[in-house]
């Protein structure tokens, strides 16, 4: 989540269009995506400590290269490598969690997802200060040791595999298919979101410094929103997945509305709310010999949506401008709500 604090300094000196910027995002989330189910399938066969380290030392080396780009396709490239060595991470990850903590999985995962929130709200405070006062390929290079640490961290924090699977199964349900729908469309607003949050504030007349915080107020409200969401999930089911979507409905749909930032606090508690309600629920329609396959293909799908929806919103706001965009993100989390309702029943 370096990248969407950066986009309007990589925008000006590269002269790259709002599309492209979109892409930037993309070509991580691609990868990403595409072996998402064999990385569930492998963790549960080789080890999923083992592919957790690779995923995270991997991506580490990937985006330090970035501090050598200097074209638009050398940051697509690099984008690309470290998508391919993120994508090792979900899901042997969430898997693990899911069968160690079983009824309490939706708390563990909530705790869990606090990264992506806590990521996100540290990224503009890093990456921002570092390209104003040198330039922004450096940024990369000093997170990119941060995370390195994490993975050196958890080679030597915990000894041996937690669990081992005896019995691994290939198998994909056809219940979870429209679970996967639903979380590729959510997803797909989720980071066209993410993405263009900052160069929203931007275009409405904020400075770059000011968009950056509110991205980062987002993200700090969100760990609260994780935490929670994978709490009451424990407590009241599938029903919070509900109101997790429609809330994100309105409250996004308000933004664009008001372009009050102060709509920022409740939308980060229920923005990050959605991801540990979806993976404990989707934890639900598999069996341990498949936990981690599942696991896999749900996120799978979701992340084809976060590759497409960056781009998307990038080429809607090429179009038709930043407000109409951002609409369509209320749009898409309405699709994503009406498609869990036929879920429910």
């Amino acid at each position: 989540m370096a990248i969407p604090p950066l986009i309007p300094i990589i925008k000006n000196e590269l002269g790259i269009t709002n599309a492209q910027a979109g892409l930037l995002m993309t070509s991580l989330l691609l990868p990403y995506a595409l072996t998402q189910v064999p990385a569930g399938y492998f963790g549960d066969k080789i080890g999923r400590k083992r592919l957790v380290v690779i995923s995270i030392l991997g991506y580490s080396l990937a985006s330090s290269l970035m501090v050598f780009a200097r074209q638009y396709w050398h940051l697509i490239s690099v984008r690309a490598l470290y998508g391919v060595f993120a994508d090792l991470y979900y899901a042997p990850s969430t898997a693990l969690i899911s069968e160690v903590y079983k009824e309490k999985k939706g708390s563990a995962l909530g705790v869990f997802m606090i990264g992506p929130p806590v990521g996100s709200a540290i990224a503009p405070a890093i990456v921002v200060p570092i390209a104003l006062a040198l330039e922004w390929r450096y940024s990369f290079v000093i997170i990119s040791l941060m995370s390195a640490l994490i993975g050196i961290a958890l080679i030597h924090g915990v000894k041996g595999e937690v669990r081992h699977v005896e019995r691994v199964n290939f198998a994909i349900p056809k219940n979870v298919f429209r679970l996967s729908l639903m979380n590729f469309i959510a997803l797909a607003a989720f980071f066209g979101m993410l993405t263009f949050l900052p160069d929203f504030f931007v275009d409405k007349g904020r400075s770059i410094e000011e968009a950056s915080f509110y991205f980062s107020l987002l993200s700090i409200v969100g760990i609260f929103g994780s935490i929670a969401g994978g709490t009451i999930y424990d407590r009241v089911g599938k029903g919070s997945l509900f109101s997790a979507l429609f809330f994100n409905m309105f409250l996004s749909f308000l933004l664009v509305k008001t372009t009050y930032p102060i709509l920022v606090l409740p939308l980060g508690l229920f923005f990050y709310s959605v991801g540990p309600i979806v993976t404990a629920y989707t934890s639900e329609h598999a069996t341990p010999e498949n936990l981690g396959t599942v696991m896999g293909f749900v996120n799978m799908m979701g992340f084809f949506g976060a590759t497409i929806g960056p781009y998307f919103i990038g080429l809607l706001i090429d179009r038709v401008g930043y407000e109409m965009a951002f609409y369509s993100i209320s749009g898409m989390y309405l699709v994503s709500l009406l498609i869990f309702m036929f879920e429910w029943k």
